[in-house]
């Protein structure tokens, strides 16, 4: 009688952290819209220059298909197709949520939370979790810094965490059981979301040392290690295919160097000064420093607690060494590959981190649990401390958009000769200009507006002096060109 209400009573508290997990995106979404910003999820819109991009190729791709203009940086275009610099990965799996349900101003923020969601609830009907575990997780979602910010936003951060903890539910499930089946759906998994980011390859790495709980470094481990840097070349270059250039990149500096002496010198230089934004606490504000030691943190107490070094790889903990081994090269990659300012190491860090942590919950890893307890807490501290932070994070976010008659002029061409014909160029990258440019439109954005551009349409603050292109409207916000008809055929033909 006392073990059955035990039980029952044990269920009713698992189902009801189950639900609540499930349920915790739609919870901090609460939290930051209606209990900080006081204002309605349904009023918010894309306000960053990344997430106004985002938003318009998703609309995009909703409602024309692949059938639309170029996304690009100064008419820098893609090798096939005509997506931007974020790729095509990420802008899929939205749009799929478009065709579903509908792509309005607000429909990024309802999507990530979403998107969590379902991810929360494939980890709970995948893996049998703890109470105690379940419990703990709960909170570590519902204050995780990173997680708090992004909620409210239109960024595509939530997408990368939910594919993160879907990763490591599948990981966790394949480590206890060693079933191919959930080896071959991890492989295939890992390999669809290198198309989110490419640096997801790094994902494939724990599933080369799985041999019966241990690793052994033979020969089956080397030919298996040259297939996953062949495998994971392949991938980024399919990937590049269809990805506009950013100009702007680090990467796209250092390939175009001189020579072999200045692409090394701009390597270190670059690596160098990463690595001293990294460990200096005054670089960024304190919620960005926050996070970078959090990591460094993780990253030492894995490498310690895997027993790698003091057994010298003869005995060691694999769920440790699988953490450790995928933040230290996703940190090696970030400084030297990425950059280390401005939020952009904390973007592409945060969702790995979380999964890690994620992980080494599930595997009730005591010293992890502790460790980012406390962590969240001081991150929580420093959020109440640091209110400029959330206010960056939420300026302009529930401003509603003015709307630009001047914009309606654009037409999108059913069947054009080249993508360029759907494509406008502008150096006017906010809100009320991107939220009124028409579905199907290509943006490529530019501060030189000449008549050496391809693009059907320039719209532009100032008045231009252009030979190629004619004046069709203007108002107070700016004046719009379309290229002459005489022009178009042969200046906009794209390059076989």
């Amino acid at each position: 009688m006392n073990s059955r209400h035990k039980t029952t009573k044990l269920n009713k508290t698992y189902l009801s952290l189950s639900l609540l997990l499930v349920a915790s995106p739609w919870i901090l979404l609460y939290i930051t819209t209606g209990l900080m910003a006081h204002q309605s999820v349904l009023n918010s819109v894309p306000c960053w220059s990344d997430e106004l991009a985002y938003w318009h190729e998703i609309l995009s791709f909703t409602h024309k298909g692949i059938d639309f203009g170029y996304y690009s940086m100064n008419e820098a275009i893609p090798a096939n197709l005509s997506f931007g610099t974020h790729g095509f990965g990420a802008v899929s799996v939205y749009a799929l949520f478009g065709k579903i349900f509908g792509w309005k101003a607000y429909s990024l923020v309802i999507a990530n939370a979403f998107f969590m969601s379902l991810a929360l609830l494939l980890l709970v009907a995948l893996i049998k979790i703890s109470t105690k575990s379940l419990f703990f997780i709960l909170i570590f979602c519902l204050t995780f810094t990173p997680l708090i910010l992004f909620s409210a936003t239109s960024m595509t951060e939530l997408l990368n965490f939910s594919v993160i903890i879907l990763y490591f539910g599948l990981l966790q499930k394949y480590m206890k059981t060693e079933e191919k089946k959930w080896l071959v759906l991890l492989i295939l998994f890992c390999t669809a979301i290198s198309f989110i980011r490419i640096i997801y390859i790094i994902l494939f790495l724990p599933l080369l040392f799985k041999r019966k709980n241990a690793f052994k470094f033979d020969t089956k481990f080397l030919i298996l290690f040259i297939f996953w840097m062949m495998f994971s070349g392949m991938l980024f270059l399919l990937n590049n295919r269809f990805v506009s250039p950013y100009p702007e990149s680090f990467l796209n500096e250092l390939f175009s160097g001189t020579g072999i002496p200045d692409f090394v010198s701009n390597f270190v230089s670059h690596f160098v000064e990463n690595t001293l934004n990294l460990i200096n606490p005054v670089s960024e504000n304190v919620i960005q420093v926050l996070q970078r030691y959090f990591l460094l943190f993780f990253i030492l107490i894995s490498l310690v607690k895997s027993t790698v070094i003091q057994s010298k790889f003869k005995k060691i903990d694999i769920d440790y060494f699988s953490v450790f081994l995928i933040l230290f090269l996703f940190l090696l990659v970030n400084l030297a590959a990425y950059d280390v300012f401005d939020w952009r190491d904390y973007r592409v860090l945060a969702p790995v981190l979380f999964g890690c942590v994620l992980y080494l919950m599930l595997n009730e890893k005591g010293p992890a649990i502790v460790s980012s307890m406390v962590f969240n807490l001081i991150g929580i501290v420093c959020l109440v401390f640091s209110p400029q932070v959330v206010e960056s994070f939420q300026a302009g976010r529930y401003s509603k958009p003015v709307e630009n008659k001047l914009l309606n002029r654009i037409e999108y061409t059913v069947h054009p000769a080249s993508r360029f014909e759907n494509t406008i160029v502008i150096r006017q990258f906010n809100t009320n200009t991107v939220l009124n440019i028409p579905a199907g439109i290509g943006i490529s954005y530019s501060e030189l507006l000449s008549d050496k551009l391809k693009s059907k349409y320039i719209y532009s603050d100032k008045k231009l002096e252009l030979m190629t292109y004619k004046l069709i409207n203007y108002n107070e916000t700016g004046y719009l060109y379309k290229k002459k008809i005489t022009d178009i055929r042969t200046k906009i033909q794209e390059p076989r």
